[in-house]
């Protein structure tokens, strides 16, 4: 418990640092920002209360020192209100696809493949309560646990060891019988469910693999991720499938994988998958602006939690505010 508290300090003083070098590198004082928004860095999620006594999710980051050492107010912890109201508490981006890439002739999937991999389906000219999103399981997550304990690297970088692989069916589909793929939605994971367990038990033995043991993990990785989206795309959780003529837009670290991409391309076609800088936002910055914009729709009184979304019982006002120290 001493390190988790000291951790919250300290990953709270590291965002406070990353926010005065983005208004340095924008060439804004901090004086004109009127609100910094912060998700925080979640450290457990676990609102079915499958692994604990209580639905909760918690993320650190301490907003008071963000608030300290900027000089603004802070809009912070997101998803408890959404977790208290009986929701999933994720995922939250929903709101932002739906404000930035909804088309008024041509189904869209916002795809963002981070730790986990979640989609936001988009009809043509979507109403806010139109949108359906879920997590659909890992995205990064396995290859990234793998890149640490095979490579001695945080990623496989652009995908290198996974294009050097051939997929194990047998292994791909054990990985794929986790009963969170069969569940409908609304949902959402974490590494509660796809962390280290789960490689373990879907990806062992991972000591004194052969290079092409090696190359064929991370190729089965990857492949459980293609599968899991396409899956979820085409009606795994309950939902619609998506119709061909969709254009899935692709967000996150995964987009610079290039086996991820092209095998999305693959499993997904006809349907055109396109990185999301080809519909005009830098995929490196998607969540800083989501959660500015969450931020600030927030700080308005506006609920940007959707209910059909995360399973909320209501919309709900989501965050809390820390002030910044007063004028003297």
């Amino acid at each position: 418990m001493p390190e988790l508290a000291s951790l919250h300090a300290e990953v709270g003083a590291v965002f406070a640092d990353a926010a005065r070098a983005a208004a340095e590198a924008a060439g804004v004082a901090l004086a004109d920002v009127a609100l910094v928004g912060s998700h925080g860095q979640t450290v457990w999620h676990d609102p079915r209360a499958e692994h604990g006594r209580a639905p909760v999710t918690l993320q650190i980051g301490e907003p008071a020192i963000i608030a300290e050492r900027t000089g603004c107010p802070v809009w912070s912890d997101f998803r408890s209100a959404d977790v208290a109201a009986g929701g999933e508490g994720a995922p939250f981006v929903p709101y932002v696809d739906w404000l930035l890439f909804t088309d008024s002739r041509r189904w869209r999937v916002c795809l963002n493949v981070g730790g986990i991999a979640n989609v936001t389906i988009l009809p043509p000219a979507a109403r806010i309560g139109d949108v359906l999103a879920f997590d659909t399981g890992p995205g990064n997550m396995v290859l990234d646990l793998l890149a640490r304990r095979l490579l001695g690297q945080p990623c496989d970088r652009e995908g290198k060891a996974a294009a050097a692989g051939t997929v194990d069916a047998a292994r791909l589909a054990g990985a794929l019988s986790d009963p969170y793929f069969a569940l409908p939605a609304p949902k959402s994971t974490g590494r509660e469910r796809f962390g280290g367990a789960f490689m373990e038990r879907h990806f062992a033995p991972l000591e004194a693999l052969a290079p092409d043991g090696v190359a064929e993990r991370f190729a089965t990785a990857a492949a459980l991720t293609v599968e899991s989206v396409a899956r979820a795309i085409e009606g795994s959780a309950g939902t619609p499938v998506v119709p061909d003529e969709a254009e899935i837009v692709v967000a996150g670290g995964g987009r610079k994988n290039r086996v991820l991409m092209e095998g999305l391309a693959a499993r997904c076609a006809p349907r055109a998958v396109i990185p999301i800088e080809d519909r005009g936002l830098d995929g490196d910055a998607k969540e800083a602006v989501a959660f500015a914009i969450l931020a600030y729709e927030s700080a308005l009184g506006k609920s940007v939690n959707l209910p059909t979304v995360t399973g909320a019982r209501h919309p709900a006002r989501c965050g809390k505010l820390s002030y910044p120290p007063p004028l003297i």
